[in-house]
């Protein structure tokens, strides 16, 4: 048996909605969504180490990507009261992120440098060490695909994979790259 089909037999024991594999070559970047990150619209631009200048620049991004040999983009999607309940929003952020730590701890399992990116910027830590210490929790601190570059919006329908589902949901993604 291949390392993929190990780890799809113990994803599927996981409450992921939708997830895909393919190659890194394959990922979308854009330097313009990197650009919303400098233009600091989530307000984490400069003050974490998920998110640039700290993640390094796009085209490092593109190279850490491109060496690994697959990767894998999945969901979660979790209905709300309304499109406009903020706490809503927040706690499927946070089940989204206890899903992408099971995920990364299967993938390191089979590979313990696999990259595991994830959502908005981490929220490991209160207060970022960033800039004037290491970060506290590597294993844990995934930065955000968007500070990597990556046009989530336009991978998602390329692999068949709903980018909204429905009214009144929020759909959280995040990224795996591993070896074989």
């Amino acid at each position: 048996m291949n390392k993929q089909t190990e780890i799809e037999k113990e994803l599927a024991q996981l409450p992921i909605l939708e997830y895909e594999f393919f190659k890194p070559e394959d990922i979308i970047f854009s330097k313009e969504v990197r650009d919303l990150c400098e233009g600091n619209s989530c307000g984490l631009y400069n003050t974490s180490w998920a998110c640039p200048p700290a993640v390094g620049s796009v085209e490092s991004c593109i190279e850490k990507c491109q060496a690994y040999d697959k990767a894998m983009l999945f969901t979660t999607a979790t209905e709300m009261a309304s499109s406009f309940d903020m706490k809503g929003w927040m706690r499927a952020r946070v089940e989204h992120e206890a899903l992408t730590d099971q995920v990364a701890a299967v993938f390191r399992c089979y590979d313990k440098d696999a990259l595991i990116l994830s959502t908005e910027g981490c929220t490991v830590c209160k207060k970022c060490t960033y800039p004037d210490a290491p970060c506290r929790f590597q294993d844990r601190m995934y930065p955000a695909t968007e500070s990597y570059g990556i046009m989530v919006m336009q991978m998602a329908p390329s692999l068949n994979i709903s980018y909204n589902n429905g009214t009144n949901t929020v759909t959280y993604f995040s990224m795996v790259l591993f070896n074989e």
